[in-house]
């Protein structure tokens, strides 16, 4: 009995795969089964899924209620190290907006030690390309520059009130 299911899940993998290999009208290599999935469609299920779905009563609990609450500073660097070169990478600090200043000093702050450990303990170069600080979150804010720059990544959303 084994092998009867063994061998019909084989036929059943083999008929799958033929599906895919086969050639189109004048082409030599196999047509793309899933060419209608284009990059846009995937980074819309990407940014989709990565879209909080906490209810906004729970939002208001955590202090991240409204864009105005919230700063965020970010910094884009260039990592280098003797086995690694990473171009792009955001380094976020998110800070409770108390109305003052300082706030965003604080959040610069705890970039610059979060560099600081970086440069100590994994690469060689740590180079700063861009400067942002803004009011929201840095949720919002790397989504704005992921759309600027597809080639953006997200290094860590750092917690600036932890002092």
């Amino acid at each position: 009995m084994k092998s009867l299911i063994r061998i019909v899940f084989t036929l059943l993998l083999l008929t799958l795969n033929r599906g895919t290999s086969i050639a189109g009208n004048d082409l030599v290599r196999p047509i793309n089964q899933f060419k209608g999935i284009s990059m846009i469609s995937i980074q819309a299920v990407d940014s989709f899924f990565s879209v909080s779905l906490r209810p906004s009563s729970l939002q208001s609990e955590s202090g991240n209620n409204s864009s105005g609450a919230r700063i965020c500073s970010c910094q884009i660097l260039n990592l280098e190290s003797a086995n690694y070169d990473h171009r792009h990478i955001a380094l976020f600090a998110e800070e409770t907006n108390h109305g003052s200043s300082s706030d965003f000093r604080i959040a610069m702050n705890r970039i610059e030690k979060e560099k600081k450990h970086l440069k100590r303990m994994f690469y060689d170069k740590v180079k700063v390309l861009t400067e942002v600080a803004s009011l929201g979150t840095c949720h919002s804010m790397y989504v704005r520059l992921k759309s600027d720059d597809g080639s953006l990544q997200m290094y860590e959303i750092l917690n600036a009130d932890i002092r």
